[in-house]
């Protein structure tokens, strides 16, 4: 269970503006990965089923849900969100 209850106002990672390497996130805990992965799909209004993901968001002042899972479009990500949710896929190991 995620449990956070400071609101923030910055994101944890540039993913949409910087292609990151596996090495950036060879000291980073499972759990910071996880929700680096979900702030890709979070800064563009994604609206997360997950209760946990969903009440973290809700807790960042940049985050503004607009898009259910159903609607949501994939296509929006540009190139570095693109790369880097794959990176971040590939090596999320939180829920496994």
């Amino acid at each position: 269970t995620l449990i956070f209850t400071e609101f923030t106002s910055f994101t944890l990672y540039a993913t949409d503006t910087k292609y990151y390497s596996k090495e950036d996130f060879q000291d980073v805990p499972p759990l910071i990965i996880y929700l680096a992965k979900n702030e890709i799909y979070a800064r563009h209004g994604y609206i997360f089923k997950d209760e946990n993901l969903n009440n973290y968001f809700k807790g960042q002042l940049w985050y503004i849900p607009l898009i259910s899972a159903e609607e949501f479009d994939g296509s929006i990500f540009n190139e570095y969100e693109r790369e880097n949710l794959k990176l971040l896929a590939e090596i999320d190991n939180y829920r496994k």
